[in-house]
């Protein structure tokens, strides 16, 4: 009888200096290397953003994207600005003021660099046990974001963004597996432009359904009043970013997100700088503005804030399953 051949691989492992296993051949290998070279090629909104802001991790292709949107919007520079700066004010308002221990920063783009803090720098700072989770589904953010966000216990990263849909985000394992369930979470977007319309018409609804007793929505939106602009706007976003992208709303249309939410501070859906504690205002007539606003999105149950936190261990009784509901 012909011996036959073992196919099993070998138990010590791969060959030096091999990234793939040793019987997927060179086709595989440049199969998985120019899949991810296209990744951190292609344009992203967070890498226009970046380029705007003045920061340094975007590639050429989102280079490319930004030098179109400020063709259209020569203002952008100042409202991306607007939004970071709304970032920032809205996690210190939800930590400080409204209590909040737990955020959801969903497409929140690079990291920032000093002196620009991120959102968990602000909550810890405030206290120390403030949880943060970073969701963002583009890869390269994604990759970025562990490396510099990651940087302790109480901050975590998931490779999923709001365009995919609120529960998608809530009920993604890395998010429901830090945050405690029985305590408030406050949903930070600040890229709402991005975002379908099929995700944003449903978006207070899904978040009422998901968040614990006392969650809150901090979100801002790039606006424009002319529908013409908006529209060349969107057409040419979509083709730069692949079609990763929702649309321009008018201020009313932006307003109308947050239809019927109680607002704090009574502010209303106004522009972004109206929440910055500064002398910062925009110079000139702009063509844009980004609106956003703080809400309530579930009431707080009394009832269960007057309940300590139950650390579960091996020893106690088995930890609640099923994440956010």
């Amino acid at each position: 009888m012909t011996p036959t051949t073992n196919m099993t691989a070998p138990a010590t492992g791969w060959p030096t200096g091999h990234r793939t296993a040793p019987w997927a051949g060179p086709e595989r290998e440049d199969a998985e290397r120019d899949r991810i070279l296209a990744l951190l090629d292609r344009a992203s909104y967070a890498g226009v953003r970046d380029i705007l802001a003045g920061g340094h991790d975007a590639n050429p292709s989102s280079r490319t994207a930004a030098g179109r949107l400020l063709s259209l919007l020569p203002d952008v520079p100042h409202r991306v600005q607007d939004a970071l700066w709304f970032a920032e004010a809205a996690a210190a308002v939800l930590v400080r003021d409204l209590g909040v221990r737990q955020i959801i920063h969903i497409d929140h783009g690079f990291p920032n660099h000093p002196p620009r803090r991120n959102v968990h720098e602000i909550g810890q700072a405030i206290d120390q046990g403030c949880r943060t989770v970073y969701a963002d589904a583009e890869p390269v953010v994604h990759a970025v974001s562990r490396c510099r966000l990651a940087c302790n216990d109480h901050v975590t990263v998931a490779a999923v963004g709001l365009g995919d849909g609120a529960h998608r985000v809530l009920e993604h394992p890395a998010v429901a597996a830090h945050l405690d369930p029985a305590r408030p979470v406050a949903v930070l977007c600040t890229t709402l432009e991005t975002v379908p319309d099929a995700v944003t018409s449903t978006l207070t609804a899904d978040l009422a359904r998901l968040l614990p007793a006392g969650g809150y929505l901090a979100a801002c939106q790039l606006s424009v009043e002319d529908t013409r602009l908006a529209q060349q706007v969107d057409d040419a976003m979509a083709t730069a970013l692949g079609g990763r992208w929702g649309r321009l709303r008018t201020p009313a249309q932006t307003a109308g997100l947050l239809r019927d939410l109680p607002l704090v501070q009574q502010l209303g859906v106004v522009e972004a700088p109206r929440y910055i504690p500064s002398t910062y205002r925009p110079a000139g007539p702009p063509r844009s503005a980004v609106l956003a606003a703080i809400a309530r999105i579930t009431p707080y149950d009394t009832s269960r804030a007057a309940r300590p936190r139950t650390t579960h261990t091996a020893a106690s009784s088995p930890a609640p399953t099923g994440g956010h509901r």
